[in-house]
């Protein structure tokens, strides 16, 4: 096919893509998104404080009447970690521009605590203690932003397979020692009432709320963690690489039993990132461990050949099989401190889990959470999951909807029974193109790593038409800079080359040398082959519309680009390999970049710009590949970030590597700043309108879901 025959075609498709985009009243609305969710941002980038109630008033506008809109004055809000204040009343109108706060009990409050009715059941029937027995002497408060209660209800939850509902444990079981709150701008406590940052980072110490239970009733202590720490963290068959958080300079941390209920954990060198690890997940890696359930699977507890044996009754080869299989989180057997635990694990259909009667944390008026009975999963692939989102069928989500489907979303809410809440998304941007600079072809692999290229394929895309064509011109064209909320913002790189120029494109391919093309128009190589790449990326992407047209951009400037849309493992199993040309993913809240910084060095395997780099980072240069200099500066400036409990020194210096990325464009950004769709049926209470989503955050877990109740009335506020 000559070059002509297929930037006709090319046309065509993009005119075909734009007629069946192109819904003219739906634009309105999304004019309103823009301005909601650049308000938001405006708020969370600290330029001053917002009346959150405004931001209440323009959702409800959205949802209601996308022509009209309405803006108002600021107040001084702050939900994260507040004191107790004026609770809101059962059955009260809901505030919905309020999210959950924290509080603690107190011992001047007394132990008359409530529990769910169905709970109340298996008192009577003397299958439990009373809930005062239950709950801690100072259990958390949780202050829920619309109500208190009702108990009950189901929500219902889709997934894609089994190993998909395991985001329960990641995502909606976030209790770990501390958290992210919902706006992703505190840490909070959790399982921890408080801590101590000492030695200049190098020592934590963290007090536990006294009398927190599992879900079969016994204690949970520092026994607990000191149990994860001996006989998990430093098993190699159970733990074969130590995570980097939990160690400094090659050295494990220390961790130390100050008393039941105290915990410190040290380190060789100052560590300033530990708390926000432990918001990001490590925190409950910690305390997942039920000592007096696991040491009878564990070989420092039971002789090893007897373990064997129980192995292979059970199916497996090895002890450390049958471990995992027991921590595993659809075991019903093991407890947890979860405020939902598995009833009915897969293959049932649905997966149920149901109300943990030990959950330790409760209401103002002191009645013990969750509100919510029980939660099902039921299995569809996400075509179907869509769909039923559209029917109204979903109880809150926002896992796998599909960004292409807003406009039935919204036309569809108010006649089946649900609202639109548009999160703040903590992501620099939708989608990355990263080119392999580690690739195994060398002729390719000198053409990747020339700035040149990279910048040229970045001025060859046309982000207006794709912003207009996938995204119905809600986001915004920009790299894969942290969003403007972010304190790590840098507007230089947000906007570097991302003018759509293929003329600037033509003249930097044509200084590379790449001047030579053959008869359809398709440049060559240095050894006289035709210059092909090909753009991969996981099946779980579906906007390939988007990236049809970039094949087609590329392939105008002379770059022949197919695109190759692969089931996700073979996806991973390739980029492992090394054998990628430019791979595609999501972004990785860069709204706290230093996180996750895979986008902006290659710090991990998710890094597809250069995993044979971020082996090296990642083994102190036992393995992988050595990074160019300018890789290597990036490292170190993070090293020093690791190092320093400042912030703002977090923050210069992290300005600094976006710099380097500025000038080298490692990885090329498309369109971001869009919001996180999140469906919430019209019974649900207390899921805020304004929260920040992130994987980082755990959301929805940094908006406390124990406090979600389901009330029959229905309710569009």
């Amino acid at each position: 096919m000559s070059n002509m025959t297929f930037m006709s075609k090319n046309r065509k498709l993009r005119q075909t893509i734009r007629f069946l985009a192109g819904l003219g009243a739906v634009f309105l609305a999304f004019f309103l998104l823009v301005e909601i969710f650049a308000y938001l941002s405006w708020y969370l980038s600290g330029s001053g404080k917002v009346d959150l109630n405004v931001l209440e008033q323009l959702a409800t506008t959205l949802e209601t009447n996308p022509r009209a809109y309405r803006s108002g004055g600021r107040v001084d809000v702050e939900s994260e970690g507040q004191e107790m204040a004026s609770p809101p009343q059962q059955g009260s109108p809901a505030n919905a521009s309020r999210t959950h706060s924290i509080g603690e009990w107190g011992p001047k409050r007394g132990s008359d605590f409530h529990e769910a009715p169905m709970l109340a059941e298996r008192v009577r029937a003397g299958e439990l203690p009373p809930v005062n027995e239950r709950l801690p002497a100072n259990p958390l408060v949780i202050i829920p932003p619309d109500q208190m209660g009702p108990y009950g209800g189901t929500w219902t939850r889709f997934a894609t397979g089994p190993s998909d509902m395991g985001i329960f444990q990641a995502r909606l079981a976030y209790d770990g020692l501390v958290r992210w709150g919902p706006m992703a701008r505190k840490v909070l406590p959790n399982l921890a009432s408080h801590w101590e940052i000492e030695d200049e980072g190098r020592t934590y110490t963290f007090w536990l709320h006294q009398g927190i239970r599992w879900s079969d009733g016994q204690p949970f202590t520092v026994d607990d963690i000191l149990f994860w720490y001996e006989h998990i963290l430093q098993n190699p068959d159970l733990t074969p690489v130590v995570p980097q958080e939990f160690q400094r300079d090659g050295e494990l941390m220390q961790v130390e039993k100050v008393d039941d209920y105290t915990v410190r954990f040290r380190f060789k060198t100052p560590y300033g990132l530990f708390l926000k690890a432990l918001a990001s997940g490590r925190g409950y890696q910690v305390a997942e461990s039920p000592a007096h359930y696991l040491k009878q699977y564990h070989p420092d507890y039971v002789p090893k050949e007897q373990l064997e044996e129980m192995a292979r009754e059970s199916g497996f080869d090895l002890w450390y099989q049958l471990y995992q299989d027991k921590v595993e989180w659809r075991n019903p057997e093991i407890p947890r401190l979860w405020p939902w635990i598995v009833k009915k694990p897969p293959p049932a259909q649905p997966a149920v889990f149901e109300r943990n009667p030990y959950y330790w944390k409760v209401d103002p008026d002191g009645n013990q959470l969750p509100y919510i009975d029980t939660m099902t999963f039921e299995i569809y692939d996400p075509e179907t999951i869509n769909l039923k989102a559209i029917n109204g069928e979903m109880g809150m989500q926002g896992r796998h909807l599909q960004f292409s489907n807003y406009p039935l979303f919204m036309e569809h809410s108010k006649t089946r029974g649900y609202r639109v809440f548009h999160w703040l998304g903590s992501g620099g941007g939708n989608s990355t193109l990263s080119l392999n600079l580690n690739h195994k072809d060398p002729v390719l692999r000198r053409i990747f790593h020339d700035r040149r290229f990279r910048i040229a394929l970045s001025y060859a895309i046309n982000r207006q038409e794709l912003n207009e064509i996938g995204f119905f011109s809600v986001g915004e064209p920009r790299q894969m800079a942290p969003p403007p909320a972010s304190p790590f913002y840098s507007r230089a790189y947000e906007r570097a080359y991302i003018e759509y120029s293929p003329e600037k494109a033509n003249q930097l391919l044509d200084e590379m040398g790449l001047i030579e093309r053959d008869k359809s128009g398709i440049r060559l190589r240095p050894d006289g082959k035709p210059l092909r790449i090909s753009i991969e990326m996981a099946s779980v992407f579906l906007s390939t519309p988007v990236f049809e047209l970039i094949a087609g951009y590329w392939t105008e400037v002379g770059v022949k680009t197919e695109l190759k849309l692969e089931a996700r493992q073979l996806f991973y199993t390739r980029k492992a390999a090394l054998m990628h040309d430019v791979g595609v993913w999501g972004s990785a809240d860069e709204l706290v970049p230093v996180m996750d910084p895979r986008w902006f060095f290659p710090f991990s395997q998710e890094s597809i710009q250069g995993i044979g780099y971020a082996r090296w980072y990642q083994t102190n240069g036992r393995q992988g590949e050595v990074p160019p200099p300018e890789i290597q500066r990036c490292m170190e400036l993070y090293r020093q970030i690791e190092r320093t409990p400042d912030e703002s020194e977090q923050i210069r210096l992290f300005l600094e590597i976006l710099e380097l990325n500025r000038r080298n464009l490692w990885v090329i950004g498309i369109i971001g700043n869009l919001p996180s769709i999140f469906l919430v049926k019209d019974t649900f209470r207390n899921v805020p309108k304004v929260a920040v989503s992130g994987w980082v955050f755990r959301t929805p877990g940094n908006t406390a879901p124990e406090c979600y109740a389901i009330e029959n009335r229905i309710n569009k506020g």
